[in-house]
């Protein structure tokens, strides 16, 4: 059995009224969380957003602290 992972660089604007995807494209999203960027506040705001709206696992491999991000979808 294959299993497929894609991976996908996101860029996150933290602070926002409502959390949601303001541009995509092929290999890059942009969203805006309404959570702010500390305490991995954003980071898990990101992936409960991301796991609701592709219905799949979502893993940050890179930019943990930074506002963009490389995500593996599990």
């Amino acid at each position: 059995k294959c299993i497929m992972t894609q991976t996908l660089l996101v860029k996150v604007k933290p602070n926002a009224i409502k959390t949601k995807i303001i541009s995509k494209s092929e290999s890059e999203m942009t969203i805006a969380l309404a959570a702010p960027a500390t305490n991995g506040k954003a980071n898990l705001e990101l992936i409960k957003f991301l796991k609701k709206t592709f219905k799949t696992d979502i893993k940050i491999l890179r930019g943990k602290t930074s506002r963009i991000k490389l995500l593996k979808f599990v």
